[in-house]
């Protein structure tokens, strides 16, 4: 995948799509239905029921933020997370898990610490962190694993 690919998951029949970044603006149509791509500009609130779907059989990149509502680290670093979603749609696919609510997940994942970023390339987790960031380190963080992976 190239740095210009964008990938859209229609939200109609579940078809993954990939485009060139540049036509974003062009209004786009899911390959498969026909129907009009729209991206999200948030992050995803994942389940245990839509993980596996969402995270580890997404074929791009995926920063999993694991999180707490009680937790101070959370509440700052969100805003950070928030705008990172907005910047990369479609290049970097933002999910989060309130580990309160997603205690399934928190234990299959090991969660110790909140927050907990793991970062994912077409399904393989390749790098991990514990405890909250200046946004520019996260940033760098993502950017130094994505070049490696």
């Amino acid at each position: 995948m190239t740095d210009d690919t964008i990938l859209l998951r229609c939200g109609h029949c579940g078809v993954v799509n990939r485009l060139p970044g540049s036509r974003l603006t062009e209004h786009p149509k899911c390959g498969k239905c026909r129907n009009d791509l729209e991206f999200a500009r948030i992050p995803l609130d994942v389940t245990s029921s839509n993980f596996d779907r969402e995270v580890l059989k997404w074929p791009g990149s995926v920063l999993v933020m694991f999180w707490a509502p009680w937790c101070g680290h959370c509440r700052t670093i969100m805003p950070v997370v928030d705008d990172m979603a907005r910047r990369r749609a479609g290049r970097v696919k933002v999910c989060r898990v309130n580990v309160d609510n997603e205690s399934a997940l928190a234990d299959r994942f090991q969660i110790r610490a909140t927050p907990s970023f793991f970062l994912y390339n077409e399904g393989n987790k390749i790098s991990d962190i514990a405890g909250a960031l200046p946004g520019i380190q996260l940033e760098a963080w993502v950017d130094a694993s994505l070049l490696g992976a």
